[in-house]
């Protein structure tokens, strides 16, 4: 496995491909974080929708880029198909952050957040690094970090911060 974390973590993935998004997948990384975001906003009147979604399609990566510059974003793929998305920021010490995780919603619930997330926390626990994550209190990705291993760790009223210490091998 390579010494470079995120080359070892697209090595990691089983069943699916993954590799560094450049400028070529702009309309894949708007694919994915539009057809989350409408499933986000479902109940939302559709007048209203449609600028949300346009607002977090234009706002989301950049602001995730702007918190954590020298973040990466992979593109994960299977059988030749897009199926999400990984942003995380691997500074040289301390935790590596989970910035976003996103599978498209027609392929969600079939084990590829669980692929990806076990990929993710093999290569940080390789590293000897905490994994952390941040999402919102509702978000349905907490039961699958209880499963693996992450604990609440702090937070805001609307935004939980969770951590997983690294693993060792034995």
């Amino acid at each position: 496995m390579s010494q470079d974390p995120i080359a070892a973590l697209i090595e990691n993935f089983a069943g699916m491909q993954a590799r560094v998004a450049g400028g070529g997948d702009r309309s894949a990384l708007r694919q994915i974080v539009g057809a989350d975001a409408m499933q986000m906003l479902a109940g939302v009147p559709a007048s209203a929708r449609a600028l949300l979604v346009g607002a977090q399609v234009e706002g989301r990566l950049p602001a995730l880029m702007r918190g954590h510059p020298l973040a990466t974003t992979l593109l994960l793929s299977q059988a030749g198909r897009v199926i999400g998305m990984l942003v995380l920021d691997w500074p040289p010490a301390g935790p590596v952050t989970l910035l976003d995780m996103n599978i498209l919603p027609d392929l969600r619930r079939q084990g590829h957040g669980t692929r990806v997330l076990s990929a993710f926390c093999a290569v940080a626990d390789r590293f000897s690094r905490p994994a952390r994550i941040c999402l919102f209190y509702d978000n349905p990705a907490h039961r699958l970090l209880d499963r693996t291993g992450f604990v609440k760790v702090g937070g805001t009223a609307t935004d939980i911060v969770r951590e997983r210490a690294p693993i060792s091998a034995v």
